[in-house]
């Protein structure tokens, strides 16, 4: 799941994979603004198969938060979809 999440963050934001951390936020990643956020979320919701609500999308604002809802609502029955 880590790095699945790793790889949709890092190519929305476009970055290599391995600058992707648990401290990855909004504030500290320049690329990272409102449409790479709703490009992320989207690309999140695509290939774990889960739907985020406004709420649910306003709080991932961290590598940690997004992995932290993403494992919350997965239900792991089926791996991630690739690109």
């Amino acid at each position: 799941m880590d790095e699945r999440i790793r790889a949709i963050m890092a190519e929305v934001l476009r970055l290599p994979a391995d600058r992707i951390g648990a401290d990855t936020a909004i504030g500290a990643v320049p690329n990272w603004d409102s449409t790479a956020h709703m490009r992320m979320m989207i690309a999140l919701e695509d290939a774990f198969g889960i739907d985020l609500d406004e709420s649910r999308m306003l709080e991932m604002t961290s590598f940690a938060r997004i992995r932290s809802v993403v494992e919350e609502l997965w239900t792991g029955g089926k791996p991630p979809r690739t690109p």
